[in-house]
């Protein structure tokens, strides 16, 4: 094989590569420089003699616009790409059957034909359903998630991706009325049944999340989001956004029934957990270093006469009370 039949292999491989999927498309001056960018040189007239040349081995297509525009046939299976492992297969089925609600639209449209493939892959394999034979079950009440608009979605998506800021209309949870916003998106966070765009407002440094299905009307705009200084989207998942009006760290000390703390000792609530039994065998004390949140009290509240909080006093009173006006609503009438 020649220098020059290589180099032609090589520059029309990556070619192939740089062809979007249709909706998307591309020109041929678009890819003439993307190639000299990667150190192909060639000129404009040879890229459009390579395009017509392998549309005719490869589902590629061209719109009649000025100029034309080319792409991958949507349903294109894309043959030359290397196949996929099984492994490979399997953990794309499950992101598809498990995080769609994490995945935009327009890319759920892109990886359509690389989910078919994955199919493929495992048709014939011990893996081929593996997707459906697992199951992400809530550890809490399930609730119906809100509507939420798809146009909405789809603009959230858009506007994290290009890192753009975002206009809408919100309305606040209780209220009826909807005022203009200038968002600067910062992530996506889902909290059970509801999607909420972590963000800052307008001008304003401080972190707010505002929930997808109360906004409205949105627009993605040409100006670049503005991220405060040293915000990390990561950290602030996995602690302030976790929590629930978080008031600091807490010793807990709670008792529970021996059978309803006994999930305690595989899924612990904190590194420093520790389980005592008490005399009897049907109580056992567990004590923990634990966020003094909202989220602590529902779970707590949550096991009713099986547990009973013992310290902080603060918190073993905040209990009495709530319990005591609980009681009084089951009164025999």
């Amino acid at each position: 094989m020649t220098r020059t039949t290589t180099d032609t292999i090589a520059r029309q491989w990556e070619m192939l590569k740089l062809i979007p999927r249709a909706p998307r498309k591309t020109t041929a001056r678009q890819l003439h420089e993307s190639l000299e960018e990667r150190g192909f040189p060639t000129t404009a007239r040879t890229v459009e003699r390579d395009l017509n040349t392998l549309s005719l081995r490869f589902p590629l297509e061209s719109d009649e616009g000025k100029p034309r525009g080319w792409y991958w046939n949507k349903d294109a299976d894309i043959e030359f790409a290397p196949r996929l492992s099984p492994q490979q297969a399997v953990a794309l089925l499950l992101s598809q059957a498990h995080l769609r609600n994490f995945m935009p639209q327009a890319l759920l449209k892109e990886m359509a034909s690389v989910f078919a493939s994955a199919e493929r892959e495992v048709a014939a394999s011990g893996w081929k359903d593996w997707h459906k034979r697992t199951a992400i079950i809530p550890a809490s009440m399930p609730l119906l998630a809100p509507n939420l608009s798809a146009e909405v979605l789809d603009d959230v998506h858009s506007a994290l991706a290009l890192r753009r800021c975002l206009s809408g209309r919100y309305r606040s949870r209780g209220s009826s009325a909807t005022r203009e916003l200038v968002i600067h998106p910062l992530g996506l966070l889902v909290r059970g049944s509801v999607q909420y765009l972590v963000c800052t407002l307008r001008d304003y440094q401080d972190i707010r999340q505002i929930a997808l299905h109360r906004l409205s009307h949105t627009h993605v705009l040409e100006a670049p989001r503005k991220q405060p200084a040293g915000f990390d989207f990561s950290k602030y998942a996995a602690t302030a956004a976790s929590k629930y009006w978080a008031q600091g760290k807490i010793r807990l000390v709670a008792r529970f029934t021996a059978e309803t703390a006994s999930h305690l000792r595989d899924t612990p609530v904190s590194r420093d957990q520790a389980i005592t039994e008490l005399e009897g065998g049907e109580w056992v004390e567990v004590s923990a270093t634990v966020e003094s949140d909202e989220t602590l009290r529902w779970w707590l509240l949550g096991f009713g006469s099986r547990v009973e909080v013992i310290e902080p006093a603060e918190l073993r009173e905040e209990f009495r009370a709530e319990l005591a006006r609980a009681a009084s609503k089951y009164r025999v009438r």
